[in-house]
């Protein structure tokens, strides 16, 4: 083991945000564990089941040093400078567009939690089910990203990603980002499938004025198949998000027979 390692398996980490949650609950030893974010219980936090019985706090520095955490991950949650500040380690992980960025972010949190076995085997585990996914050819199949608050996924997201992943034709890739969702072309060129994210999660809904709610989007659902993802699949960019491409690829050959 090397001296990096020993250091590090000497903390004690508090997770940040429920992203942040996930590899510290895959990741580490749930002694380790200071506390989680107040969401890892929810249904868009990933591993919840696992997250039951460890302690919760919000993400600032006072919980931070109360806990005895000498180690904050975290994505987006509290103060990183704060905690830096007064003594308390932090890692920053990176809001990954793509699997390779994934891979980036096991590492990093596998070796400052001091367990880079577990995080290799998890990218293991990863690039086989993607290389499984790629040996099912291409599908062809035109695919709509659609979100309760009325965008989609372009280029440069995790869901580009793990579309490019499922083999299928991501129809918002001629833009970037997070653009609204287009209705006047899902009117002349519709979608084969429609794949929706979070319209199921205590999260979020579709309020009444969102695009989400046009009539136009409305009939699209109506006659296109649908895949509603688990709430807890695409909400971080993580080894899961392999899941959702492995659901998604499954739906598209479903919608590609049925023609």
């Amino acid at each position: 083991m090397s001296a990096l390692a020993s250091i590090a398996l000497a903390l004690r980490v508090l997770s940040a945000d429920f992203c942040a949650d996930q590899f510290a609950v895959a990741l580490a030893d749930r002694s380790d564990i200071a506390a989680l974010s107040p969401d890892a219980a929810r249904d868009f936090s990933h591993l919840r089941a696992e997250a039951r019985g460890l302690p919760r706090a919000r993400a600032d520095a006072e919980e931070a040093l109360s806990r005895g955490a000498d180690l904050v991950l975290r994505f987006w949650g509290g103060d990183a400078a704060r905690f830096e500040r007064l003594g308390v380690r932090t890692v920053t992980l990176d809001y990954a567009a793509d699997f390779d960025a994934v891979k980036a972010n096991i590492r990093a949190a596998a070796a400052a939690l001091g367990h880079e076995t577990r995080g290799e085997a998890l990218i293991a585990d990863m690039e086989a089910r993607l290389a499984a996914l790629s040996a099912r050819g291409p599908s062809g199949v035109r695919t709509l990203y659609v979100t309760p608050g009325g965008v989609t996924a372009g280029k440069g997201t995790m869901i580009d990603a793990i579309f490019a992943a499922a083999g299928v034709v991501n129809v918002a890739a001629t833009q970037d980002g997070w653009p609204p969702l287009p209705l006047e072309k899902l009117v002349v060129e519709p979608p084969q499938l429609v794949v929706a994210g979070f319209f199921r999660s205590d999260a979020e809904s579709a309020n009444h004025w969102t695009v989400a709610r046009h009539p136009v989007l409305k009939e699209v659902f109506g006659k296109t198949p649908t895949l509603h993802l688990p709430a807890d699949v695409p909400g971080c960019p993580a080894w899961f998000s392999v899941a959702a491409a492995e659901m998604i690829r499954d739906a598209a050959d479903g919608a590609r027979h049925a023609r």
